[in-house]
């Protein structure tokens, strides 16, 4: 049977060894290079929100107090050390320069559980340790709301709250157990850009 006419190309890429062009993803402008940032292509966007689809990426992620600035700070540098630490036992360094930091907000059996997460630079492999784990958050379409100021525990729930109203509003399928508080700044920073995500069902 010949090949469909959608194979050709591929086929024939194999087959000189011609090199397909790489897909294109978005770039947002508070995450160009040198910065490293999640792979996404956007899907649809309006005044209140944009859905974008998320390539599949890896985090390292502790568990912590987001409602205490203390407990956030001892979360920061178990990351911190965990990345140093790992940096220093695989003799490679790996970029401290990948954004955002995430706090995942989940509501399960055991109630509200919080946890501090930072992207793994691509092409890294890292293993779970002590009070950081390494996660993979697949492949998945989000709804996507930013919001200015400094990321603050009441700043994030009334954002992810007015998202999740909007969705509902807007007759989408959204997973209401879950949501990231996405920050693109350090804490020190005069200007602060940040978004809510919330996977799509």
């Amino acid at each position: 049977m010949a090949p469909s006419l959608p194979a050709l190309p591929l086929l024939l890429a194999l087959v000189l060894g011609v090199a397909l062009p790489a897909q294109a993803y978005d770039q947002l402008d508070y995450c160009q290079p040198p910065r490293i940032c999640p792979q996404f292509t956007r899907v649809s966007t309006n005044q209140k929100y944009e859905e974008r689809l998320y390539e599949s990426s890896v985090w390292m992620c502790t568990a912590g107090d987001a409602t205490d600035s203390m407990a956030v700070m001892r979360a920061t540098m178990r990351v911190i050390n965990y990345r140093n630490q790992q940096s220093w036992i695989q003799a490679v360094e790996i970029d401290d320069n990948t954004w955002p930091s995430l706090v995942k907000v989940k509501h399960g059996e055991k109630g509200k559980e919080v946890s501090l997460c930072w992207l793994v630079p691509p092409g890294v492999t890292l293993s779970s340790s002590g009070q950081v784990t390494v996660e993979t958050l697949p492949k998945a379409s989000m709804f996507v709301r930013p919001f200015e100021g400094i990321p603050t525990y009441m700043s994030r729930q009334e954002n992810a709250q007015k998202l999740m109203e909007d969705l509902v509003a807007d007759g989408e399928c959204f997973d209401r157990a879950v949501f990231y508080a996405a920050n693109y700044a350090s804490d020190s920073s005069f200007t602060h850009h940040n978004e809510i995500w919330v996977p799509k069902d």
